[in-house]
């Protein structure tokens, strides 16, 4: 079993696209009240240069991705948003 406490050790997985930083930020926060571990991954360089206002990944590692997915699906049902899924960054997201 991965050790939680080093990434290098944790294969991350895209579970979802969230439209732009600001919703990804506040999913993944929703998603750390529930006790699931993500991180978010930029879709392109911009991303590195201040907020992202393209798609943002967000990534789990591979033992929480479906339990993740399936959380966030619920608790945004009542916002009206969808969660894409990683689409072609679903395999492995790496560091």
């Amino acid at each position: 079993m991965p050790a939680w406490g080093d990434p290098r050790r944790v294969n991350w997985v895209a579970f979802a696209t969230a439209p732009d930083q600001l919703t990804a930020e506040m999913w993944r926060d929703l998603l750390a009240q529930a006790g699931l571990n993500c991180q978010l991954r930029a879709g392109d360089i911009a991303g590195f240069m201040g907020v992202q206002h393209g798609p943002v990944r967000l990534v789990a590692p591979e033992e929480q991705a479906e339990e993740a997915r399936d959380t966030l699906q619920t608790l945004v049902d009542l916002s009206g948003l969808s969660v894409e899924d990683g689409g072609p960054g679903s395999a492995p997201a790496g560091e």
